[in-house]
């Protein structure tokens, strides 16, 4: 199985943290420089989790002002052994920090069926959405969603992180 379906199964809350202090990486600090302060951390959490290093794309959303009170989006290109995905993550303070959401896609060249039964063993299949669409359901808010797309599967995984 491809570390692209390994990010999708995973959750930012379940990521191990590995004991060491991150560098803060360019997203962060672009957010930061927009005044995005109280979701830094957050932004940063969703981001690592996501596989954002210096050569990441992206595309920022620059929140209205105060924009430390204001929602923050970032569009971003995640590598991953070969495949690139396209990730979408909103932060938006509140008055017990941040909450975020996200969701990441990724096209692969596996049927839905192979990769739901090998790649999301312990998750809850939902009705499906359509003929081509399976939803599942995991751990807290996480949610993937298969959609077959010829002869591969669109992944797309979504979770809120409070």
């Amino acid at each position: 199985m491809s570390s692209a379906v390994l990010l999708v199964c995973s959750t930012v809350a379940g990521a191990q943290d590995s004991g060491q202090t991150p560098e803060v990486n360019p997203i962060t600090q672009a957010a930061v420089q927009l005044g995005v302060l109280t979701c830094a951390s957050r932004v940063q959490q969703v981001t690592q989790f996501l596989g954002v290093n210096a050569e990441t794309r992206a595309s920022l959303r620059r929140p209205a002002n105060p924009p430390d009170l204001n929602s923050f989006s970032v569009a971003m290109a995640v590598a991953t052994d070969g495949t690139t995905g396209l990730a979408l993550a909103e932060f938006y303070p509140s008055q017990t920090g941040c909450k975020a959401t996200y969701a990441m896609t990724v096209n692969l060249d596996q049927s839905c069926e192979a990769l739901r039964d090998t790649g999301f063993p312990g998750m809850t299949v939902e009705s499906p959405l359509s003929g081509n669409i399976q939803g599942l359901s995991g751990p807290n808010s996480m949610r993937v969603y298969l959609m077959s797309s010829g002869d591969g599967c669109t992944v797309i995984k979504t979770e809120t992180i409070d």
